[in-house]
């Protein structure tokens, strides 16, 4: 399966993950993937950062970006503890992209993205009209898509991607909620759970420019999640902006 245009993806990783050991994890491998399938972009992450170690893992990043400037733009991961350490990232790293990207992982940093130690990021990202891609899960106490609802509303510049969009069907309704109230808001599709029609009720109650493509490279098989969209009950319309305009967008503005 190929899309038919070339795909704009929002959500990929850098790094061994402990879960999926055996993936086809380097730079190279993911290019043969997105080749295949049709892949032009793929902003990535690092699972480094993500887990334990932001400054290691962002310099990962950058190594990447700097081999292959054209495919990869990528994300900041910063945590907000300790004190002062996600500035000093967001600083270090502003040549990855503008507007700048920024990842935040609430559930393994252990913190709620609602959280005072938050407060210094969301509001650079609001000086900056960053895209922010935040982990989420249905109603988890620290990255639950209903605790972006405050933020989205008090930092309004923001672009904040709902990553997983809440993974679970209840998740996705929570999703919905946030999305329907602060414009400011986006849900990426990608996730290890599959929700027949979900797409089609995500365009019809946020409108397909709300709706953006994300694989979760190379964890998750972006295949599956192509093929969602492909055999979604939507215009072929629609379904470029989900594949490649509305993330586009983004990396723009």
């Amino acid at each position: 399966m190929r899309s038919p245009i070339p795909i704009f993806d929002c959500h990929g990783h850098l790094g061994v993950h402990p879960d999926f050991p055996a993936c086809k994890h380097t730079p190279e491998e993911m290019l043969q993937v997105m080749d295949l399938l049709n892949i032009e972009i793929l902003a990535i992450s690092s699972t480094r950062a993500c887990y334990s170690d932001c400054p290691r893992g962002n310099a990962e990043v950058a190594e990447v970006l700097r081999k292959h400037p054209q495919r990869f733009p990528g994300y900041v991961t910063v945590n907000p503890r300790p004190p002062g350490e996600a500035l000093r990232e967001l600083e270090r790293w502003s040549h990855f992209h503008r507007p700048p990207l920024i990842k935040l992982h609430p559930d393994l940093h252990q913190y709620p993205v609602n959280g005072d130690h938050y407060r210094l990021i969301w509001d650079y990202a609001n000086q900056m009209h960053a895209v922010v891609l935040v982990h989420t899960w249905e109603s988890d106490p620290n990255c639950g898509p209903l605790l972006l609802g405050s933020v989205a509303h008090e930092f309004p510049q923001a672009k904040i991607i709902l990553g997983h969009s809440g993974v679970t069907w209840r998740g996705y309704e929570q999703s919905f909620e946030v999305a329907a109230s602060a414009s400011n808001t986006f849900l990426d599709i990608t996730g290890s759970q599959s929700h027949r029609t979900v797409i089609e009720r995500a365009v019809a109650r946020l409108g397909a420019h709300r709706v953006l493509f994300g694989s979760d490279m190379p964890y998750l098989e972006a295949a599956m999640v192509l093929g969602r969209v492909l055999s979604a009950r939507i215009s072929d319309e629609d379904r470029e902006k989900i594949l490649r305009a509305n993330f586009a967008c983004l990396l723009e503005e």
